[in-house]
Protein backbone atom coordinates (compact mmCIF):
# COMPACT_ATOMS: atom_id res chain seq x y z
CA UNK A 1 0.00 0.00 0.00
CA UNK A 2 1.06 3.39 -1.02
CA UNK A 3 2.49 5.63 1.88
CA UNK A 4 -0.33 8.38 3.30
CA UNK A 5 1.56 11.11 2.82
CA UNK A 6 1.92 10.00 -0.67
CA UNK A 7 -1.79 9.65 -0.71
CA UNK A 8 -2.42 13.04 0.81
CA UNK A 9 -0.23 14.45 -1.83
CA UNK A 10 -1.89 12.71 -4.92
CA UNK A 11 -5.50 13.87 -2.91
CA UNK A 12 -4.42 17.19 -2.87
CA UNK A 13 -3.30 17.56 -6.42
CA UNK A 14 -5.92 16.41 -7.78
CA UNK A 15 -8.21 18.63 -5.36
CA UNK A 16 -6.21 21.12 -6.69
CA UNK A 17 -7.25 20.94 -10.35
CA UNK A 18 -3.41 20.67 -11.61
CA UNK A 19 -4.23 18.18 -14.02
CA UNK A 20 -7.02 20.12 -16.01
CA UNK A 21 -4.39 21.38 -18.45
CA UNK A 22 -4.27 18.22 -19.44
CA UNK A 23 -7.98 17.66 -20.11
CA UNK A 24 -7.82 18.99 -23.80
CA UNK A 25 -5.61 20.55 -26.35
CA UNK A 26 -7.20 24.25 -25.61
CA UNK A 27 -6.80 24.08 -21.88
CA UNK A 28 -2.97 22.58 -22.29
CA UNK A 29 -2.18 25.41 -25.01
CA UNK A 30 -3.17 28.48 -22.64
CA UNK A 31 -0.83 26.55 -20.04
CA UNK A 32 1.94 26.63 -22.51
CA UNK A 33 1.25 30.24 -23.09
CA UNK A 34 1.58 31.04 -19.34
CA UNK A 35 4.54 28.93 -19.23
CA UNK A 36 6.39 30.70 -21.91
CA UNK A 37 5.91 33.98 -19.96
CA UNK A 38 7.63 32.87 -16.88
CA UNK A 39 10.48 31.02 -18.76
CA UNK A 40 12.64 28.13 -16.71
CA UNK A 41 13.37 27.77 -13.20
CA UNK A 42 17.00 28.41 -12.24
CA UNK A 43 19.00 26.52 -9.60
CA UNK A 44 17.88 27.72 -5.93
CA UNK A 45 20.51 29.77 -4.01
CA UNK A 46 21.17 26.77 -1.82
CA UNK A 47 22.05 25.03 -4.70
CA UNK A 48 24.66 27.41 -6.13
CA UNK A 49 25.95 27.18 -2.61
CA UNK A 50 26.65 23.55 -2.20
CA UNK A 51 27.75 22.41 -6.04
CA UNK A 52 29.86 24.10 -8.59
CA UNK A 53 27.17 25.40 -11.29
CA UNK A 54 28.23 26.58 -14.58
CA UNK A 55 26.06 27.75 -17.44
CA UNK A 56 26.83 28.12 -21.16
CA UNK A 57 25.06 28.85 -24.41
CA UNK A 58 25.05 25.62 -27.12
CA UNK A 59 22.97 26.71 -30.32
CA UNK A 60 20.99 29.09 -28.34
CA UNK A 61 20.17 27.13 -25.56
CA UNK A 62 21.10 26.76 -22.11
CA UNK A 63 23.16 23.40 -20.95
CA UNK A 64 23.67 23.54 -16.90
CA UNK A 65 26.70 22.23 -15.12
CA UNK A 66 26.05 20.74 -11.53
CA UNK A 67 29.23 19.10 -9.57
CA UNK A 68 29.94 18.38 -6.55
CA UNK A 69 31.99 20.76 -4.53
CA UNK A 70 36.02 19.75 -3.04
CA UNK A 71 35.49 16.10 -4.51
CA UNK A 72 36.59 14.11 -7.45
CA UNK A 73 33.37 13.75 -9.98
CA UNK A 74 33.04 9.93 -9.76
CA UNK A 75 31.18 10.27 -13.52
CA UNK A 76 28.62 11.89 -15.16
CA UNK A 77 24.79 12.32 -16.01
CA UNK A 78 23.01 13.57 -18.68
CA UNK A 79 19.52 14.54 -17.02
CA UNK A 80 16.54 15.16 -19.56
CA UNK A 81 13.72 16.95 -17.11
CA UNK A 82 9.75 15.96 -18.19
CA UNK A 83 7.05 18.63 -18.74
CA UNK A 84 5.99 16.72 -21.59
CA UNK A 85 8.06 18.65 -24.71
CA UNK A 86 6.06 21.72 -23.90
CA UNK A 87 7.29 22.52 -20.44
CA UNK A 88 10.22 24.03 -18.73
CA UNK A 89 12.46 22.89 -15.95
CA UNK A 90 11.02 23.45 -12.49
CA UNK A 91 12.40 23.62 -9.16
CA UNK A 92 11.23 19.90 -8.70
CA UNK A 93 13.53 18.80 -10.91
CA UNK A 94 16.07 21.30 -9.66
CA UNK A 95 15.36 19.14 -6.09
CA UNK A 96 15.81 15.74 -7.15
CA UNK A 97 19.12 16.42 -9.26
CA UNK A 98 20.50 18.00 -5.82
CA UNK A 99 19.57 14.88 -4.11
CA UNK A 100 21.46 13.22 -6.96
CA UNK A 101 24.48 14.93 -7.14
CA UNK A 102 24.84 14.34 -3.08
CA UNK A 103 24.01 10.46 -3.69
CA UNK A 104 26.18 9.69 -6.43
CA UNK A 105 29.02 12.39 -6.27
CA UNK A 106 28.77 12.83 -10.18
CA UNK A 107 28.54 15.49 -12.09
CA UNK A 108 25.05 16.35 -13.86
CA UNK A 109 24.52 17.74 -17.05
CA UNK A 110 21.02 19.37 -17.57
CA UNK A 111 20.02 20.62 -20.78
CA UNK A 112 17.10 23.17 -21.04
CA UNK A 113 16.12 21.34 -24.57
CA UNK A 114 14.14 23.26 -27.11
CA UNK A 115 10.38 23.14 -26.17
CA UNK A 116 6.88 22.30 -28.45
CA UNK A 117 5.12 23.12 -30.30
CA UNK A 118 7.80 25.87 -31.45
CA UNK A 119 10.14 23.01 -32.08
CA UNK A 120 9.52 19.50 -33.57
CA UNK A 121 11.03 16.05 -32.27
CA UNK A 122 13.94 16.40 -35.14
CA UNK A 123 14.91 19.89 -32.85
CA UNK A 124 15.06 18.71 -30.00
CA UNK A 125 16.21 15.15 -30.69
CA UNK A 126 19.03 16.93 -32.89
CA UNK A 127 19.36 19.22 -29.79
CA UNK A 128 20.34 16.14 -27.27
CA UNK A 129 22.58 14.51 -29.68
CA UNK A 130 24.74 17.37 -30.39
CA UNK A 131 25.19 17.50 -26.24
CA UNK A 132 25.75 14.08 -26.33
CA UNK A 133 28.88 14.14 -28.49
CA UNK A 134 30.03 17.31 -26.66
CA UNK A 135 30.17 15.28 -23.33
CA UNK A 136 31.65 12.04 -25.25
CA UNK A 137 34.63 14.38 -26.03
CA UNK A 138 36.02 14.61 -22.37
CA UNK A 139 34.13 11.65 -20.76
CA UNK A 140 34.84 7.83 -20.33
CA UNK A 141 31.00 6.58 -22.25
CA UNK A 142 31.34 3.69 -18.82
CA UNK A 143 31.13 6.03 -16.17
CA UNK A 144 28.16 8.10 -18.34
CA UNK A 145 24.18 7.51 -17.80
CA UNK A 146 21.40 8.73 -19.28
CA UNK A 147 18.50 10.18 -16.82
CA UNK A 148 15.33 11.33 -17.71
CA UNK A 149 11.40 11.80 -15.74
CA UNK A 150 8.17 11.69 -18.01
CA UNK A 151 8.91 13.00 -21.48
CA UNK A 152 12.94 13.73 -20.59
CA UNK A 153 12.69 9.95 -20.07
CA UNK A 154 11.67 9.20 -23.01
CA UNK A 155 13.50 11.25 -24.85
CA UNK A 156 16.71 9.48 -22.95
CA UNK A 157 15.78 6.36 -24.54
CA UNK A 158 15.30 8.10 -28.17
CA UNK A 159 18.66 9.36 -27.52
CA UNK A 160 20.37 6.26 -26.64
CA UNK A 161 18.67 4.47 -29.60
CA UNK A 162 19.87 7.05 -31.83
CA UNK A 163 23.92 6.75 -30.47
CA UNK A 164 23.77 3.27 -31.04
CA UNK A 165 22.30 3.38 -34.56
CA UNK A 166 25.04 6.41 -34.99
CA UNK A 167 27.65 4.10 -34.13
CA UNK A 168 28.67 6.08 -31.39
CA UNK A 169 29.59 4.85 -27.64
CA UNK A 170 26.47 4.15 -25.94
CA UNK A 171 26.02 5.52 -22.06
CA UNK A 172 26.60 2.84 -19.18
CA UNK A 173 22.80 2.79 -18.76
CA UNK A 174 19.62 4.51 -18.56
CA UNK A 175 17.57 5.58 -15.52
CA UNK A 176 13.86 6.43 -17.01
CA UNK A 177 11.55 7.28 -14.27
CA UNK A 178 7.98 7.06 -15.48
CA UNK A 179 8.77 7.60 -19.16
CA UNK A 180 6.73 8.73 -21.69
CA UNK A 181 6.91 5.96 -24.50
CA UNK A 182 4.53 6.59 -26.94
CA UNK A 183 2.67 10.11 -27.82
CA UNK A 184 -0.08 7.91 -29.50
CA UNK A 185 -1.48 6.97 -25.97
CA UNK A 186 -3.73 4.38 -27.27
CA UNK A 187 -2.20 1.32 -24.63
CA UNK A 188 -4.88 -0.13 -23.56
CA UNK A 189 -5.57 0.32 -20.34
CA UNK A 190 -4.93 3.74 -20.12
CA UNK A 191 -8.73 5.10 -19.90
CA UNK A 192 -8.74 2.90 -16.64
CA UNK A 193 -5.78 4.18 -15.09
CA UNK A 194 -6.81 8.02 -15.87
CA UNK A 195 -9.42 7.68 -13.45
CA UNK A 196 -6.84 7.03 -10.58
CA UNK A 197 -4.22 9.47 -11.98
CA UNK A 198 -4.13 12.93 -10.02
CA UNK A 199 -1.47 14.55 -12.52
CA UNK A 200 -2.43 13.77 -16.43
CA UNK A 201 -5.05 13.18 -18.76
CA UNK A 202 -5.05 11.23 -22.00
CA UNK A 203 -6.15 14.33 -24.16
CA UNK A 204 -4.39 17.01 -23.46
CA UNK A 205 -1.18 14.88 -23.11
CA UNK A 206 -1.72 13.52 -26.58
CA UNK A 207 -1.75 17.07 -27.71
CA UNK A 208 1.38 18.12 -26.30
CA UNK A 209 2.67 14.27 -28.28
CA UNK A 210 1.51 15.39 -32.20
CA UNK A 211 3.07 18.69 -31.15
CA UNK A 212 6.55 17.50 -30.29
CA UNK A 213 5.92 14.88 -33.39
CA UNK A 214 5.57 17.86 -35.42
CA UNK A 215 6.57 16.81 -39.70
CA UNK A 216 7.21 12.90 -38.06
CA UNK A 217 4.80 10.26 -37.55
CA UNK A 218 4.11 9.79 -33.83
CA UNK A 219 5.23 5.94 -34.01
CA UNK A 220 8.57 7.10 -34.97
CA UNK A 221 11.11 5.59 -32.70
CA UNK A 222 12.96 8.98 -32.39
CA UNK A 223 9.22 10.11 -31.08
CA UNK A 224 8.05 7.25 -29.19
CA UNK A 225 10.99 5.29 -28.54
CA UNK A 226 8.86 2.40 -27.39
CA UNK A 227 8.62 1.01 -31.08
CA UNK A 228 12.52 1.89 -31.44
CA UNK A 229 15.20 -1.12 -31.53
CA UNK A 230 16.19 -1.91 -27.89
CA UNK A 231 19.12 -5.02 -29.24
CA UNK A 232 22.41 -2.96 -28.17
CA UNK A 233 20.94 -0.93 -25.35
CA UNK A 234 23.00 -0.81 -22.47
CA UNK A 235 21.08 -1.77 -18.90
CA UNK A 236 17.95 0.50 -17.86
CA UNK A 237 16.44 0.74 -14.78
CA UNK A 238 12.63 2.13 -15.11
CA UNK A 239 10.03 3.52 -12.14
CA UNK A 240 6.57 3.83 -12.55
CA UNK A 241 3.55 4.33 -10.33
CA UNK A 242 0.93 2.38 -10.89
CA UNK A 243 -1.51 5.25 -10.57
CA UNK A 244 0.29 6.85 -13.84
CA UNK A 245 -1.35 6.82 -17.56
CA UNK A 246 2.19 6.19 -18.66
CA UNK A 247 2.17 2.68 -16.40
CA UNK A 248 0.48 1.13 -19.23
CA UNK A 249 3.45 1.71 -21.68
CA UNK A 250 5.92 1.06 -19.31
CA UNK A 251 4.63 -2.66 -19.10
CA UNK A 252 4.96 -2.61 -22.84
CA UNK A 253 8.47 -2.08 -22.83
CA UNK A 254 9.38 -4.86 -20.15
CA UNK A 255 7.09 -7.10 -22.68
CA UNK A 256 9.32 -6.15 -25.82
CA UNK A 257 12.85 -6.02 -23.80
CA UNK A 258 11.38 -9.79 -22.67
CA UNK A 259 11.03 -10.74 -26.06
CA UNK A 260 14.48 -9.61 -27.45
CA UNK A 261 16.33 -10.34 -24.20
CA UNK A 262 17.45 -6.32 -23.55
CA UNK A 263 18.21 -5.82 -19.81
CA UNK A 264 15.06 -3.86 -17.95
CA UNK A 265 15.11 -3.55 -14.15
CA UNK A 266 11.33 -2.23 -13.92
CA UNK A 267 10.16 -0.94 -10.41
CA UNK A 268 6.38 -0.71 -10.75
CA UNK A 269 4.99 1.03 -7.50
CA UNK A 270 0.96 0.64 -6.35
CA UNK A 271 -0.72 3.35 -5.59
CA UNK A 272 1.84 6.09 -6.93
CA UNK A 273 1.52 8.75 -8.92
CA UNK A 274 3.72 9.87 -11.91
CA UNK A 275 7.25 10.72 -11.21
CA UNK A 276 7.04 9.71 -7.45
CA UNK A 277 11.00 8.99 -7.84
CA UNK A 278 11.42 13.06 -7.66
CA UNK A 279 9.40 13.68 -4.64
CA UNK A 280 9.50 13.66 -1.03
CA UNK A 281 8.02 10.23 0.16
CA UNK A 282 9.31 7.23 2.06
CA UNK A 283 8.85 5.53 -1.63
CA UNK A 284 10.72 8.00 -3.27
CA UNK A 285 13.30 7.64 -1.20
CA UNK A 286 13.54 4.23 -1.55
CA UNK A 287 14.15 4.73 -5.44
CA UNK A 288 16.51 7.24 -5.52
CA UNK A 289 18.49 4.64 -3.27
CA UNK A 290 17.50 2.25 -6.50
CA UNK A 291 18.81 4.46 -8.66
CA UNK A 292 22.16 4.78 -6.60
CA UNK A 293 22.90 0.84 -6.35
CA UNK A 294 21.92 0.72 -10.26
CA UNK A 295 24.32 3.56 -10.98
CA UNK A 296 27.61 2.36 -8.80
CA UNK A 297 26.76 -1.25 -10.28
CA UNK A 298 27.01 -0.16 -13.91
CA UNK A 299 29.68 2.63 -13.67
CA UNK A 300 31.61 0.47 -11.20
Amino acid sequence: MASLISQATALVRRLSGMRRKFASEASLAKQVNRGRAKGPERPSRSMQRRFDITLEQRHGHEVYTVKPKAKHSAGTVIYLHGGAYVADIVQEHWRFIARMVDRLGMTFIVPLYPLAPENGCSAVTSFVLGVYRNVLASQDPSRLVLMGDSAGGGLALSLAMQAVSAGLPKPAGLVLISPWLDVTMTAAMQEEIETVDPMLMRAGVRAAGLWYAGALAAKDPRVSPLFGELVGLPSILMFCGKHDILVADARRLVLRAEVVGSDVEYQGEPGLMHVYPLLFFPESRKAQHEIARFVSKITG
